[in-house]
């Protein structure tokens, strides 16, 4: 259809990562959002009381920083964005929240799991993507039942994402029937773990968990098989992804990861949704595309359920009930998380992560 020059422009902000380490996570996220808004657009935008409006991805970079990731955010609100998907890592995402809340500014993160960012009380955060409570009993549980671990070292990077899934994973192994018998931590921009990993061999653990990221658990992992130490590694969602399998090499074999959401396969529409994406983009898709990907749709279809005004844009993304998208079916919680969690356990297999086993907490 024709657009009239009088036909309202919205802008959706995204804010992530978009240079530096973790710029895959960022980019990934970002281009799944503005494949939304492009194929959004391409139908004709959305109605609301005889208004067609149309939309505008927002991009701005905050280097999973929160200092930087506040600034970025506060330039979101100075654009005028109607909502904001984003962040990515959960320490600038929890920073970013309050600008947000304080400007009535609805934000939907695709992959920040830390609990502490829906729990502050802000009334606009929401995430599309389980939390790190629930995640934690699924890596507890997988753990010691399935893999039949008893003795677990836990290891993490220290950072809010990565430290905060350990803690969850430490609380639920006990539940699980198993002992924690090390718990260790390493600096986020350590590239030797030669000093935890001997302190952990010293303790005979049946299995070792680390929350953190793949930019560092490759390496460790490879360090951990130099040094002897042959049990299997189970991680988060942020290492089940190519760059682990590239970091590690043939190290990475037997390596377990749990991710938030269906596997792939599971997805109904991922093929094409792929598919899609590589056209654009000239690759696959990375790791939270899908997941941003439904974060915008929600935000427009609020727009189109409920007006263009910030209030009615949040009031409606609270009301969002059996919101059918790629990934899964969402509901929100009071708080803004989503109420059936979903997460799948991978396997490293042939240098690939493969599904091995999924898991629906609540619903």
């Amino acid at each position: 259809m024709a657009f009239k020059p009088s036909d309202p422009v919205l802008k959706i902000g995204f804010i992530g990562m978009l240079a530096g380490k973790y710029q895959n996570y960022g980019i990934d996220a970002k281009n799944g959002a503005q494949l939304a808004v492009d194929q959004m657009n391409a139908a004709g935008g959305v109605q609301n009381q005889g208004t067609t409006y149309t939309f505008q991805l927002d991009p701005v970079d905050d280097n999973a920083d929160a200092t930087q990731g506040a600034q970025s955010a506060q330039k979101l609100v100075d654009d005028g964005v109607v909502a904001v998907i984003g962040g990515i890592f959960s320490t600038a995402t929890i920073a970013e929240s309050k600008i947000f809340n304080d400007n009535g500014i609805t934000q939907i993160s695709p992959s920040a799991t830390n609990p502490k960012y829906t729990a502050q009380g802000f009334k606009t955060a929401f995430r599309v993507i389980g939390n790190d409570v629930a995640q934690g009993h699924t890596d507890a549980e997988f753990a010691v039942k399935t893999l039949g671990c008893k003795n677990v070292a836990i290891l993490d990077d220290k950072s809010t994402y990565g430290q905060g899934l350990a803690d969850s994973v430490n609380d639920a192994i006990p539940g699980a029937g198993g002992k924690i018998v090390a718990r260790e931590h390493l600096d986020a921009t350590a590239s030797d773990f030669t000093a935890q990993l001997t302190t952990i061999k010293g303790k005979h653990p049946d299995v070792i968990f680390y929350g953190g990221y793949s930019a560092q658990a490759g390496p460790l992992t490879s360090q951990a098989r130099k040094l002897g130490i042959k049990v299997p590694f189970v991680m988060g969602d942020g290492c089940e992804d190519s760059d682990y399998t590239k970091l590690a090499g043939t190290d990475a074999e037997g390596a377990f990861a749990s991710n938030g959401g269906p596997a792939q396969n599971l997805m109904t529409g991922f093929a094409e949704f792929n598919t899609k994406f590589k056209a654009k983009y000239s690759v696959d898709v990375f790791q939270y595309a899908p997941q941003a990907f439904d974060a915008a749709n929600i935000i427009m279809n609020a727009v189109k359920t409920a007006g263009a005004t910030k209030a009615a844009v949040l009031g409606a993304v609270a009301a969002t009930k059996d919101y059918k998208g790629l990934v899964q079916s969402y509901t929100f919680d009071s708080k803004g998380d989503i109420t059936t969690s979903i997460f799948t356990v991978y396997k490293v297999e042939s240098g690939n992560f493969k599904a091995v086993k999924a898991v629906t907490i609540g619903g």
